[in-house]
C-alpha cells in the first residue's frame, strides 16, 4: 500500500447529507450569543494536540455593515494560545500567499496539501461528536498531516527565512472560514436556508474550492516561468491573466471543474467512478 493512500480521496458529489451537515453547523453559529465589537464573546471550537485553541471571536466586522449589507451573525474565526490569536487579519492573499510557498518548497507536497483542503471542504475528515460537527482527522491522517507539517517547517525555515503557521492550525483555520461563510449566505430569517438549490455551492464550497484553484493556477504559471526562463517569449501570460480574470469577475471566487482539479491533483484526486452518472455538484 502506498503511503499516500491514507488521503486518496474520490470526487466527491452532491447529497442532502452534506446540506446537513452544514445546516447543523449554522444552527450552532446562530446561537452563538454576539458580545460587542469591543468586547466579543469567545467560542471555542475545539483544541489542537499542541494546546492551540480553535475559537469564533462574535461579533465579527461585518455587523458593522450599513443596514443594506449587515451580517448580524457574523464572527472572527481565530486560531491561537492564551487568548493570543495567531491568525488575526488572515485574508486571503496570506491564506493563498501560504500555499504558494509550499508549492515552491515541495510540489508534491502542494498537492497533498490542496487534497487535504479538498477534503476539509467536503467534512469528509469531520466528524459529529455530542451532535456537533468538529474537523476531527483520523489518529492516521492526523500523524500524516503533522509528518507532512514537520518537512514543511525545514523547508519555510529554508527558503522564507521564517517560521508559518502550522499546517494542522491553518486547516482548522480554513474550517472556521468555510463555516462563517455559510452563516453568511445561507441564513435567512435566523434560519439555515438552502432553498435555492443554485446557490448551495455560495459559501462554504466555493470559498474553499477558490482557496485551492487559485494557487494551483499562479503555480503553472511559476511553472510554465521556470521551463521558459531562458526563453522569455515563450512565456504564457495568459495563464496568470485567466486567473486575475476569474478574480475580477466574481469579488474572489475562482473556483476549477471537478475534472481539472482530478487532473491537477492526480493521483490523490479520483474520478468517483461508482457515481459517475449522478449529477456534478456544479458543472464542469
Amino acid at each position: 500500500m502506498e503511503e499516500y493512500d491514507v488521503i486518496k480521496t474520490k470526487i466527491f458529489r452532491s447529497s442532502d447529507y452534506f446540506l446537513l451537515q452544514r445546516k447543523k453547523r449554522i444552527t450552532e453559529a446562530i446561537r452563538f450569543e454576539g458580545g460587542t465589537i469591543e468586547k466579543p464573546k469567545k467560542y471555542l471550537i475545539s483544541i489542537l494536540p499542541n494546546g492551540k485553541e480553535v475559537y469564533f471571536l462574535k461579533p465579527g466586522k461585518e455587523t458593522q455593515r450599513k443596514i443594506a449589507n449587515i451580517n448580524i451573525h457574523d464572527m472572527f474565526p481565530n486560531i491561537g494560545i492564551n487568548d493570543k490569536s495567531e491568525t488575526e487579519g488572515f485574508s486571503f492573499e496570506v491564506i493563498w500567499e501560504y500555499l504558494i510557498k509550499i508549492s515552491i518548497i515541495n510540489q508534491i507536497t502542494f498537492k497533498k496539501v490542496l487534497v487535504l483542503l479538498y477534503r476539509l471542504c467536503f467534512f469528509i475528515d469531520h466528524r459529529e461528536i455530542k451532535e456537533v460537527i468538529r474537523y476531527s482527522p483520523s489518529k492516521e491522517l492526523l500523524d500524516y498531516i503533522l509528518k507532512i507539517d514537520f518537512s514543511l517547517k525545514e523547508g519555510f525555515r529554508d527558503k522564507f527565512k521564517k517560521d508559518e503557521i502550522g499546517l494542522l492550525e491553518y486547516l482548522n483555520f480554513v474550517d472556521l472560514l468555510g463555516w462563517n461563510e455559510d452563516v453568511k449566505y445561507h441564513v435567512k430569517n435566523s434560519k439555515p436556508d438552502f432553498q435555492d438549490k443554485t446557490k448551495k455551492n455560495t459559501g462554504r464550497v466555493n470559498t474553499i474550492l477558490s482557496i485551492i484553484s487559485v494557487p494551483l493556477m499562479i503555480n503553472d504559471f511559476l511553472s510554465n516561468i521556470i521551463e521558459n526562463v531562458n526563453y522569455i517569449e515563450k512565456i504564457n501570460v495568459r495563464l496568470i491573466l485567466s486567473t486575475m480574470q476569474k478574480l475580477s469577475k466574481s469579488r474572489g471566487i475562482c473556483v476549477l471543474s471537478h475534472t481539472a482539479l482530478q487532473s491537477y491533483l492526480s493521483p490523490y484526486l479520483e474520478q468517483n467512478i461508482n457515481k459517475v452518472l449522478q449529477r456534478e455538484m456544479f458543472n464542469d
